[in-house]
């Protein structure tokens, strides 16, 4: 299951572009004046367009926030889906990417904050579930052979996206603890929602931790070798 899209046409490309230069500008300032006390009037200034552009591609800061969010995990499943093809091994690509909003949580308070921010809202949680569930319900059906329960599927989804939301707003406020600690009691908790087959914890974390920490992932446009650098800018 891929989240690529297929070759898109002149106009969309011109307006994607567009689309990534709000993102962009407002990736800046959120990392530097704070989620609050940006404006969609210092993100129109930031990026140089008139305010009618910004609101023909977005409704609010909120929304500019959700695509960027959403981009990311579209990165993060699109990185899974790549894990998937190369080793085969479904559990960990199931974990990846809860393992990386975890991760960069961890790096910054002002990235964790904005993770936390778009957890805020039901309909955000609700299409990040219907993305993460697209995903694996086709991985999951694939390697259990057994019909899989929509609703209580659903739900345990749910929890999860739910409880990444939350230990990001940990990271936010200021906690400090190993991000491979946490993931750890995350997928130890998520594998007893989702009735995983016994598997070894820690090795899926280790494996994740050098994947992820001596890989080259582009998330929310910052590269993860860059998070220091965008950690320090907006700190």
């Amino acid at each position: 299951m891929s989240y690529r899209r297929d070759p898109p046409t002149p106009s969309q490309i011109k307006r994607e572009e567009a689309r990534k230069q709000i993102m962009t500008a407002a990736l800046k300032l959120f990392y530097t004046k704070g989620y609050e006390n940006t404006t969609t009037r210092d993100i129109v200034k930031e990026t140089g367009i008139l305010n009618g552009s910004l609101y023909n591609r977005f409704k609010s800061k909120d929304e500019i926030l959700f695509s960027i969010v959403s981009d990311a995990i579209v990165t993060f499943l699109n990185e899974a889906e790549r894990l998937m093809n190369t080793e085969k091994d479904p559990i960990k690509s199931m974990a990846l990417p809860m393992a990386l909003e975890l991760y960069i949580a961890s790096r910054s308070e002002n990235i964790a904050g904005l993770i936390y921010q778009a957890h805020q809202s039901w309909e955000a949680i609700e299409q990040f579930v219907d993305m993460y569930r697209t995903w694996l319900k086709n991985v999951w059906q694939e390697l259990f052979h057994e019909h899989i329960d929509d609703e209580e599927f659903h739900l345990s989804l749910v929890s999860v996206i739910g409880a990444v939301g939350n230990l990001c707003g940990a990271y936010a406020h200021g906690s400090k603890a190993d991000y491979r600690d946490v993931l750890e009691g995350l997928i130890r908790t998520a594998a007893v929602s989702v009735n995983m087959p016994s598997f070894e914890v820690r090795k899926t974390v280790s494996d994740l931790a050098e994947l992820i920490e001596h890989g080259d992932i582009t998330i929310c446009g910052v590269r993860i070798s860059d998070l220091d650098k965008v950690a320090s800018q907006g700190q």
